[in-house]
């Protein structure tokens, strides 16, 4: 019996969210713990939230800044990227760093060495800031930022 409810839900595509689901939404939060960590580099201070989106269909989930703003550039968070603690760190680092550049038109972060834009990578088990300079190394893991002595400034964009 159990089987066939699986079946049947499998098929018809259900999803239990975030309601029915409270697990993922405490693994995204335990992720943002973790991302946060990287925002004073960036100048930004306070405490981030998770903010559920319900006006998006699926719901999902963004960020709220602590002066406010939101970062959910490109797209909620969906409730099934928070099964495994490193897929959730890995999308929660890419939706603030995209949502902090088509917010600003500045990339963050930047390599020292190689003076490239880094992005978030899952490497193996561990989410990192990954510069592709000289075939490709770890900047930091997500979260540890504050741990490096020369990050680059932010450098604008121009538009094409």
């Amino acid at each position: 019996m159990t089987a066939l409810a699986r079946r049947i839900l499998d098929d018809a595509g259900f999803d239990p969210g975030f309601d029915l689901a409270p697990e993922r939404l405490e693994t995204l939060r335990a992720a943002l713990r973790v991302a946060a960590r990287d925002l004073p580099a960036r100048g930004i201070d306070g405490e981030p939230e998770i903010e559920i989106l319900e006006d998006c269909f699926p719901a999902g989930a963004g960020v709220r800044l602590a002066d406010g703003q939101r970062l959910n550039w490109g797209g909620p968070i969906l409730p099934n990227m928070c099964d495994d603690p490193t897929a959730a760190l890995t999308s929660l680092a890419i939706l603030i760093q995209e949502s902090l550049l088509e917010r600003t038109w500045q990339f963050w972060l930047g390599c020292p060495r190689h003076d490239l834009g880094v992005h978030c990578s899952q490497r193996v088990s561990e989410v990192v800031w990954w510069c592709a300079g000289d075939g490709g190394h770890i900047l930091a893991p997500v979260g540890g930022l504050v741990r490096q002595q020369s990050l680059r400034v932010p450098r604008r964009l121009h538009p094409c």
